[in-house]
């Protein structure tokens, strides 16, 4: 059970043509599990330990066998994204059923008991969740393998520190496992994960996660795994909002991922495997100083992760970073722009009212006296005169002054057209280059003002505008 790497769509570094074993998962599950056996038989504590833990250890070994058999599978012979999927889902269904359950939600409004209709969900999300986010980071060598080891290593001392040894000699056996593999599937790779290896390790950790952190505070319950699978739990919320913004399912694959463009921005296999590693390491980190309680160790936690969250930044440029940023500074001035929209309504109807050039100005001075644009200039012209015959006049100081300055190249400006009976005009409202986000809604600038600039040019006489 080989890949040739040419053809296959996860290794895009290797052209040599040499066949690489591509299922990875029965190997680190049989190392683990080899491990323990080991361990267990040669030190009788640790047998005794294992055996005491078998009822919180059963259902998450359960599942994995499953989402195992199902990786081997469809490593084997792929099965349809949905379907595969579906089949996680039923796996997760089951586990939660024999007793690995999620009970407890942070919000912003504070701690949710999820309950008997809300935890199945949440339960059976998080296993799903955490499985495919490994999966799905699991697109250039070393890259998943990595990041799980790190992830590993918090839940391991979490389940020790909170008083659950035998998840913490599981977890211990699954990192030992993966540091083993480290070295075959680092780049160039001579061992691949495959979907058997990627999504076991997920679910594997999110069970091992759930179970490792009863008996908690509730912070370190909430905290710890979250912010343990910081760099694959990231990737898979960043690709999920890509894709429902985009418009497109949610099980297309893409080339976006997180080492996808980090290979764009021009680093080498084992630079994206280093920095992925650093990243980890860094979340992993924050996860283990959310375990002692504590103000400075939570600010330092907060900190850490942002550290993190920089070293992603720092090298891809999301764009849906951006747009969310950009969401919640709007979202932030949005009382500010409520305000601009309800003077953009006033303001129109002081210029439906007006009947004289005088009137038409001053409700236009009124208007942008306090706008976002640096320049506003009315143009005016006898119906069918050519531009020759224009008058123009600038807003400066609360008042008009009758000039004609050009738009600089450092500008850029909306041009509103509006047409009298006998006259007609346009509004150039220009704005710098380089400022922010403009809060002015111009939809409802054309549904509100634009008519009224109408019905006024048709009100006002022409002598008023040219003389007699």
């Amino acid at each position: 059970m080989v890949r040739h790497p040419a053809r296959g769509r996860r290794v895009p570094w290797r052209d040599d043509g040499a066949p690489v074993p591509r299922i990875g998962g029965p190997a680190l599950v049989l190392g683990s599990f080899a491990a323990l056996v080991l361990v267990g038989v040669v030190f009788a504590p640790t047998g005794s330990t294992l055996l005491a833990g078998s009822t919180s250890l059963g259902p998450v070994m359960l599942g994995a066998a499953a989402i195992l058999a199902l990786g081997v599978a469809d490593d084997i012979r792929p099965l349809g994204a949905i379907t595969k999927f579906a089949v996680q889902v039923a796996i997760a269904a089951v586990t939660y059923v024999l007793g690995v359950r999620v009970g407890i939600l942070s919000l912003p409004v504070g701690v949710v008991d999820l309950g008997p209709l809300a935890g199945p969900v949440v339960s059976v999300l998080w296993l799903v969740g955490v499985a495919n986010a490994f999966n799905l980071l699991d697109g250039a060598d070393g890259v998943a393998a990595g990041s799980a080891f790190f992830s590993a290593t918090a839940i391991f001392i979490m389940s020790v520190t909170l008083g659950h040894p035998a998840i913490g000699l599981v977890t211990a056996a699954l990192a030992g496992s993966l540091l083993g593999f480290l070295p075959f599937n680092f780049p160039p790779a001579r061992a691949f994960l495959g979907d058997s290896g990627s999504l076991v390790i997920g679910f594997l950790l999110a069970g091992l996660a759930v179970e490792g952190s009863t008996k908690g505070p509730t912070l370190v319950a909430i905290a710890v795994p979250v912010v343990a699978f910081g760099v694959p739990v990231f990737d898979t919320t960043i690709t999920l909002i890509r894709r429902l913004v985009r418009g497109r399912s949610l099980f297309e694959p893409d080339r976006e991922h997180l080492h996808h463009r980090m290979a764009s921005a021009g680093l080498s296999p084992r630079q994206v495997a280093g920095l992925v590693y650093v990243t980890s390491a860094v979340f992993a980190l924050a996860a283990m100083l959310f375990i002692n309680p504590g103000v400075r160790s939570y600010a330092l936690a907060l900190a850490v992760i942002g550290l993190g969250a920089g070293l992603i930044a720092r090298y891809l440029r999301l764009p849906e970073l951006n747009e969310l940023a950009r969401l919640a500074q709007r979202g932030l001035l949005q009382p500010r722009a409520i305000a601009l929209n309800v003077e953009l309504r006033r303001g129109a109807e002081r210029l439906a009212e007006a009947r004289s050039l005088s009137d038409f100005q001053g409700a236009l001075a009124i208007l942008f006296g306090r706008s976002e644009f640096d320049q506003v200039v009315l143009v005016v012209a006898p119906a069918g005169e050519r531009r020759g015959h224009a008058r123009s006049w600038t807003l400066q100081d609360g008042g008009f002054v009758e000039q004609s300055p050009t738009r600089g190249r450092d500008e850029w400006e909306v041009v509103c057209p509006f047409d009298g009976d006998c006259w007609s005009g346009e509004l150039h409202l220009r704005r710098r280059l380089g400022r922010r986000s403009l809060l002015l809604d111009l939809n409802l600038f054309l549904d509100v003002v634009q008519p009224a600039l109408n019905q006024a040019a048709r009100r006002i006489a022409p002598t008023g505008v040219f003389g007699a």
